[in-house]
């Protein structure tokens, strides 16, 4: 598989950063660029912002905060990863607050912008296996959905994002989603596929949608745009037997649990994890450390941002 690895690829022990759903007005600008100072800081083998740039109400459709966050992450001192949420293109509508909104067009606009070469962003930079290189010329423009090792480990970034994943707005936005599912399945196929065939110790996911039922602080909300997917992650999850960790943001509600497969008296799927980054109000990050030795093999440090802890009275 193609893909440079972490500099700890030779001892298999690495770390690296997660963030994602932050600055969602203006006021919050300056609290961004201290998670991003903070970052920058701390010796770390990659970075991944797991989707949503801003608010639309607050620009995040928009080609000016786009520039902005595209040098933000052009200037990162590790590789960055990008994965789009859905305040980045799919609720770029006037129901969100974005008259005149085009979801569609700001898609194939953030897919010019965010994902050119075969590399990462940032000023150190990593290669990155890209579903667009398939043979397969449907899945020529998924650019965004990328692949690499190290250390024992196989990480697929998915294009899968809140509101519903795009389903249910339109004919137009209900053909998208229908392409763009079958994209991500086939995707997630394949990243098993390496994981095995590279006797990987571990497989992590990043995508910036929450597709669990249990969506605290939002109970019941059950992304039905995600079914299919959410299935075939729990086959091949079953499948592999080795530690699967799936990365979200969207709900912003920091935590690390076991939902997959998890009914009433039946228990979560085991070997599954599912880590969810801090999102506004909240703006910190997430570390990562990898130790293939460890039966685990991913452990989390809260990074908590000590310029963006609120003074409680």
């Amino acid at each position: 598989m193609a893909g440079s690895k972490p500099s700890g690829a030779s001892t298999g022990l690495y770390t690296f950063g997660l963030f994602g759903d932050l600055a969602y007005r203006a006021e919050q600008e300056p609290l961004l660029k201290n998670v991003l100072d903070d970052l920058n800081s701390a010796p770390l083998d990659f970075v991944v912002h797991v989707g949503d740039l801003g608010a639309p109400r607050y620009g995040s459709c928009s080609n000016a905060l786009w520039a902005k966050r595209k040098a933000q992450f052009d200037a990162s001192a590790h590789p960055l990863i990008y994965t789009p949420g859905d305040n980045d293109w799919t609720d770029c509508h006037g129901a969100q607050g974005v008259p005149g909104g085009d979801p569609l067009e700001r898609l194939a606009s953030l897919r010019s912008l965010f994902f050119p070469g075969e590399r990462s962003l940032g000023r150190r930079t990593i290669e990155l296996f890209r579903q667009s290189r398939s043979a397969d010329l449907t899945l020529a423009k998924y650019r965004e959905n990328v692949r690499w090792s190290g250390g024992g480990v196989t990480f697929i970034t998915l294009h899968v994002v809140g509101s519903n994943n795009g389903l249910g707005f339109s004919p137009a936005s209900d053909a998208e989603h229908a392409e763009r599912d079958r994209a991500n399945q086939q995707w997630l196929r394949e990243g098993f596929v390496t994981a095995r065939a590279n006797g990987s110790r571990a497989l992590m996911i990043l995508q910036q949608a929450n597709i669990f039922a249990d969506v605290t602080p939002f109970p019941g909300k059950l992304a039905t745009g995600s079914d299919a997917l959410r299935a075939l992650l729990e086959t091949e999850t079953i499948a592999f037997g080795k530690p699967v960790a799936l990365v979200h943001g969207d709900s912003h509600f920091f935590r690390i649990d076991k939902p997959l497969g998890r009914k009433p008296g039946v228990p979560a799927i085991e070997n599954f994890t599912r880590v969810e980054t801090f999102g506004q109000p909240n703006h910190h990050w997430l570390q990562v450390f990898v130790d293939p030795a460890d039966p685990n093999v991913f452990s989390f440090r809260q990074r908590i941002v000590a310029a963006n802890v609120l003074k409680r009275p």
